[in-house]
């Protein structure tokens, strides 16, 4: 079954059971969202230390 399917069996139900079907599909989303691995938090930088690392790395002489 295609998601062009699924989206024009959903239209036709009535307003309840698409608010129904949307809450069911939205449990399923974070769940599954759940298990992503979330990114290390960065030190905090000044501005000097920002300005060093793009004198020292990204501007070339």
């Amino acid at each position: 079954m295609v998601a062009k399917d699924v989206y024009n069996i959903a239209k036709a139900l009535s307003k309840k059971e698409l608010y129904s079907l949307y809450n069911m599909l939205k449990s399923d989303m974070n769940t599954e969202n759940s298990k992503l691995k979330t990114k290390p938090k960065l030190p905090d930088f000044t501005m000097q230390d920002g300005l060093r690392y793009l004198l020292e790395n990204q501007i070339k002489k």
